[in-house]
């Protein structure tokens, strides 16, 4: 008990330590945003140094990375980061050739900037960090322990008959995890995929289910052509969209009408689900989230005023739905 509260305190004094420092060094003008990324990853140090001294008193080598030290990140405007590889297997490499071990910890969650200022992976950032160093060390398999069986066909509460899924492909999990269903973000299989590695999803309170793999689907050499072991895998769901109808026979065959609608949308900053316009050319379709829908139809009826007042638009219309997407 001694020695654990003794690494604690530790901890504790690394913690102020470092934080000083990091508030001497960081720019005010970054002050707020970057010290809330630096204390929040903090939890991810803590806990790194402690399992790793757990593994070694077990008598295994092991030592723990942290990987503000290695994971270098270029944040987005859209509140997101994106891994920069090059750089990152560059000190990769260098963090190996001066910390040589067969186990490792590594943090998740936390990388750093270009500037080496702390910062995180945002949404999901664990799992991220998780296939981003599956992909830096060219794995085998990543596995990600989660606290469900796996990944559903549909939502249980809503369909009795769902059944687990053994596999899911790469576009399979992309496509469901967008479309609410509990896999993955996104972001998380683009740096996987890359190199074929595939993702094991795994219950650690369950460790009798085998769980779900995601991969690229197997080739048929002979057909050379990927096999399709069944033609639909899964029903998922997003609840309390509206659809926007735009529509006029003044729209058919006028270059940038489209960009026009959606350059609009994004002004006020909704996101669009969905896109379906007629073959005819006259209408355009699309979903957005029920809470944006006030804010579109303004846009667009201030945009178009002018052809809405003209005829060569007939409409803006709305319509509320409890939208389900397979």
């Amino acid at each position: 008990m001694f020695q654990v509260r003794n690494y604690v305190s530790e901890l504790s004094y690394e913690f102020i330590r470092s934080t000083y420092n990091f508030l001497s060094n960081v720019d005010s003008g970054h002050a707020t945003e970057s010290f809330t990324d630096f204390v929040v990853g903090h939890g991810e140090l803590w806990s790194a140094q402690m399992l790793a001294a757990v593994v070694r008193k077990n008598g295994i080598d092991c030592k723990w990375m942290d990987t503000r030290e290695v994971l270098i990140v270029n944040p987005t405007s859209s509140n997101q980061v994106d891994p920069d590889f090059s750089e990152s297997e560059k000190r990769l490499e260098k963090w190996f050739s001066q910390s040589p071990s067969n186990t490792i910890i590594a943090t998740g969650f936390i990388a750093s900037t270009p500037d080496n200022i702390p910062t995180t992976l945002k949404r999901d950032g664990s799992d991220f960090s998780a296939a981003i160093m599956g992909a830096l060390l060219r794995a085998h398999q990543v596995t990600i322990w989660t606290d469900v069986d796996g990944v559903y066909s549909a939502d249980p509460r809503k369909v009795s008959e769902a059944v687990i899924l053994r596999t899911l492909s790469y576009q399979e999990a992309w496509e469901m995890s967008y479309f609410g269903a509990n896999v993955l973000h996104p972001r998380t299989i683009i740096p996987v995929m890359r190199y074929d590695i595939p993702i094991v999803i795994r219950n650690i309170f369950n460790l009798s289910v085998p769980g779900i793999m995601i991969c690229r689907p197997p080739v048929d050499e002979n057909e050379d052509e990927q096999i399709i072991d069944s033609p639909v895998k899964g029903f998922a769901t997003i609840d309390n969209l509206a659809l926007v109808n735009v529509e006029g026979t003044g729209m058919a065959g006028v270059p940038g009408t489209a960009n026009a609608i959606f350059g609009a949308v994004k002004d006020v900053g909704a996101n669009v689900i969905m896109i379906s316009q007629a073959s005819s050319e006259h209408s355009v379709c699309f979903a957005v989230p029920e809470k944006e829908v006030k804010a579109v139809a303004e846009a667009l009826e201030s945009k178009f005023r002018e052809a809405l007042n003209a005829g060569r638009l007939s409409q803006v219309c709305l319509s509320f739905w409890l939208c389900d997407y397979t």
